[in-house]
């Protein structure tokens, strides 16, 4: 008879929480005290609600959510009746929803509806509220139905992730109350991870916690915890990568070692005091260093950057602005060379990629370790290949110059805008001409270009302005296959999936060897190198478009002009 006056009530009162409670008690499953425990545990460790409840309960049942649907005749919604739209999908990330069989369904105001495949998740409605910051209501989704969205739109689940340097130890050291910020942080880097991110950016605002992933070198907005969890957040992190988290006045860097799906990578902390709290920015440096041939070279780019690559002398430098990817390009360089045959030293800021078979030193400016002074301690080991990570100040410059000199090969960035640019700015800083002339062997300037996804881009025919722009032949227009970006769960619904680069490789032949002698304009050099067939930026930018790699809009965006 409670069963049923149970049934008649639910059909007439919205209130499924409090039905599936009494349902507990009355079956003697759990009482009421430990139905309220469990409620808080799960607050506390972010556990799935029925996992709680067989810990706790001698008579748990493994069908209980199908007794609890059958005995108070709970309905199911269609979940395919209702839009996904980006913005409802990015309110539940790939982690949770797989961990706790959950999908967003509909996005009404500050109200979330979710649908669960687990009745007893309506015991969880608030832990739920807590985690995604809106007022969630329940509906009811089969498990068939449940499967197949999360395959379509959570494609990938993302292990929970596991630390390597002593996490047991890391962990007592925070008492049992904060269990939730350590599940929260690692969610959110486990997360990232699987979205291909390079960054997390942690952000404390005047009201709340933004949390922003940079992904193939955008930023976006994804799902925070609430403003209170701000303080604890950041100390789990600092206390993770090693940093004082009593210190807050004054910026930080750590580092963190830690694996998610069984793969080892790193992430490079560093916090900076802001009027609302510390800003926090997790690099993840993915240890896996491509190969020179997957950093996106045309077939004639990448034979000419090899040969320069393995000349006994003189200095190659890569160019480009923040984000453009000098570093993974140098790195693949020094993982090109033959290091059982040749002694190579880096010094850099800091140590990104740890290579076996490299002796790599990191800067540190407090104790008056510096580039130029790291410089002139590494000649004295007699290395053949040295990479200086960033020619900043003339004294680096000249040290360098006079490296490549005595016999020694030297990569390093400089940051210009393409690659003529690299010799008037070598001379600017203090480097006589006839020195950079002897000394420079290379410029290569670079920019990354978003890689349309595979799974769901879509071929158009390009309009009037872009086949003039892009110098197509309106009579040979169907020869070739353009494709816009349209957006999947594949791909984030961004259309876009990993990254290449675009190349202008500038060889100093013995004219262009002249020229920067002469220390003529930047314009000279571009035109003489071009009449040797050097491909510019937005010529490779061009190539890579008309080859269906990426689009016309993201070449614009890049190279920021109208390819002109």
């Amino acid at each position: 008879m409670l069963l049923f006056r149970l049934a008649q009530n639910n059909r007439k009162m919205p209130n499924r929480q409090k039905f599936i409670s009494e349902f507990l008690v009355a079956k003697g499953i759990v009482n009421f005290k430990q139905l309220q425990q469990a409620k808080l545990t799960q607050k506390r460790t972010q556990e799935r609600i029925e996992v709680i409840l067989k810990n706790v309960s001698d008579i748990f049942n493994e069908n209980l959510s199908d007794l609890i649907i059958e005995e108070l005749s709970l309905s199911f919604v269609d979940g395919m009746k209702f839009s996904k739209s980006t913005e409802l999908l990015e309110t539940v990330n790939s982690f949770f929803a797989n961990r706790f069989h959950v999908f967003p369904l509909k996005l009404e105001g500050e109200k979330l509806i979710l649908g669960f495949v687990n009745p007893l998740n309506f015991l969880s409605l608030e832990f739920f509220s807590d985690i995604f910051g809106f007022t969630v209501k329940g509906e009811l989704i089969t498990k068939k139905q449940m499967n197949g969205l999360l395959n379509k739109y959570y494609p990938v689940e993302a292990e929970k992730i596991t630390q390597v340097n002593n996490p047991q130890e890391q962990d007592d050291i925070l008492p049992e109350d904060e269990a939730p910020v350590i599940q929260l942080v690692s969610m959110l880097i486990a997360d990232a991870y699987q979205k291909r991110a390079s960054d997390i950016h942690v952000e404390p605002m005047y009201d709340k916690l933004r949390i922003r992933y940079r992904v193939d070198g955008l930023l976006a907005a994804v799902q925070s915890p609430e403003k209170r969890l701000q303080a604890a957040l950041i100390s789990r992190v600092k206390l993770m990568a090693g940093m004082n988290i009593a210190e807050k006045r004054l910026p930080q860097d750590g580092r963190i070692r830690t694996v998610v799906n069984n793969r080892e990578f790193d992430l490079r902390v560093s916090t900076l005091p802001g009027h609302y709290g510390e800003s926090l920015v997790l690099r993840i440096l993915d240890r896996r260093i491509i190969n020179i041939e997957e950093v996106g070279f045309s077939e004639s780019q990448l034979k000419s950057f090899k040969k320069v690559t393995n000349m006994p002398n003189g200095i190659v430098l890569v160019t480009g602005p923040t984000g453009s990817g000098k570093s993974t390009t140098l790195y693949a360089v020094l993982n090109s060379i033959d290091r059982s045959k040749k002694k190579i030293l880096t010094v850099e800021d800091p140590v990104e990629y740890q290579i076996n078979g490299i002796n790599q030193v990191q800067v540190r400016t407090k104790i008056g370790l510096s580039f130029s002074r790291v410089l002139r301690s590494m000649l004295r080991q007699a290395p053949d290949v040295i990479m200086v990570g960033e020619i900043r100040d003339l004294e680096t410059a000249q040290i360098s110059v006079q490296s490549a000199l005595t016999g020694h090969l030297i990569f390093s960035t400089l940051h210009t805008n393409d690659a003529p640019s690299a010799i008037t700015r070598l001379i600017d800083m203090g480097i006589q001409p006839y020195l950079t002339a002897a000394t420079v062997q290379a410029v290569l300037a670079q920019r990354l270009v978003r890689l349309l996804c595979p799974e769901c881009k879509q071929e158009y025919r390009p309009p009037k302005d872009e086949v003039k722009i892009l110098e197509i032949d309106p009579d040979k227009i169907d020869e070739y296959k353009l494709y816009q970006a349209k957006g999947c769960a594949h791909c984030s619904f961004t259309g876009y999936k990993g990254r290449t680069g675009i190349f202008e490789l500038l060889i100093l032949d013995e004219q262009i060897k002249g020229l920067a002698h002469e220390h003529v304009s930047n314009t000279v050099i571009r035109e003489a190198a071009r009449e040797k067939g050097m491909i510019t930026l937005k010529e490779h930018a061009k190539e890579k478009v008309l080859s269906g790699l990426t689009t016309f809009q993201e070449v614009v965006r890049v190279t920021q002009s109208d390819i002109d």
